[in-house]
C-alpha cells in the first residue's frame, strides 16, 4: 500500500518547494557575517544548573571566492578548542552551502529564510544547528536528539520521530578590532 500523508503536510511541503524565498539565498550572506563574534554558549547539564562556555565564530574571506574561513572556538572548563573550518558556497543562489571541517568531514548546510541550517548525526546523536544574524548579533541554537529515544508509529507508512533531549543557545556579538 502506498504511503499516505495528511493533505496539509503534503500541501505545505509542496508550497515550500515552490516558494522562491525558501530556495534563494539573500545576497548579503555570508558577507554581513564577516568578522569576529563572541558570546556565552549555555549548555544544559544533568544537575539542572546550566554551564556556560565562551563561544567565538570568526568568518573571513579566503583567496577562493567560494570559500570562507569559518573558525569556531569553544573556551570553557575543558580548555580552549579551536575548530578551523571553512564555509563552502556550493550554490549560493539557491542557499546551498557546506561546512568543511578540513578533516574529511563535510556537513551540508542550507541558508533558508535568513538562517543557516545544518543537520547531522554522530555517535547516536542527531544535531540540528540553526545560525541567524538577528539585530546585529548571531543567534546560534543546537538541538540534539538521541537515536535511542526515537519513536516509530504510523499505519500505511512508518513515521520515525526524534525526541529532543537538549538545546544549547548562544548570542554572539561582533567584536571590535
Amino acid at each position: 500500500m502506498p504511503r499516505r500523508f495528511p493533505r496539509i503536510l503534503v500541501a505545505t511541503a509542496a508550497a515550500l518547494v515552490a516558494t522562491p524565498s525558501c530556495t534563494r539565498a539573500p545576497s548579503r550572506f555570508p558577507d554581513d557575517w564577516i568578522g569576529s563574534w563572541r558570546g556565552a554558549l549555555v549548555v544544559p547539564t544533568p544537575s539542572g544548573a546550566p554551564q556556560e562556555v565562551v563561544m567565538e565564530l570568526v568568518v573571513a574571506r579566503t583567496d577562493d571566492p567560494a570559500r570562507f574561513a569559518w573558525t569556531i572556538v569553544y573556551d570553557g572548563a575543558a580548555g580552549r578548542q579551536v575548530r578551523a573550518y571553512e564555509l563552502v558556497a556550493r550554490d549560493a543562489a539557491t542557499g546551498r552551502y557546506a561546512i568543511d571541517e578540513r578533516n574529511g568531514i563535510v556537513l551540508e548546510a542550507r541558508y533558508l529564510e535568513d538562517a543557516l541550517y545544518s543537520w547531522f548525526s554522530i555517535a547516536g546523536s542527531n544535531i540540528l544547528v540553526r545560525e541567524a544574524l538577528v539585530d546585529g548579533a548571531i543567534s546560534v541554537e543546537f538541538v540534539t536528539a538521541l537515536d535511542r529515544d526515537t519513536q516509530t508509529t504510523g499505519t500505511g507508512g512508518e513515521v520515525r520521530s526524534l525526541v529532543p533531549v537538549s538545546v544549547q543557545r548562544a548570542t554572539l556579538r561582533r567584536q571590535e578590532g
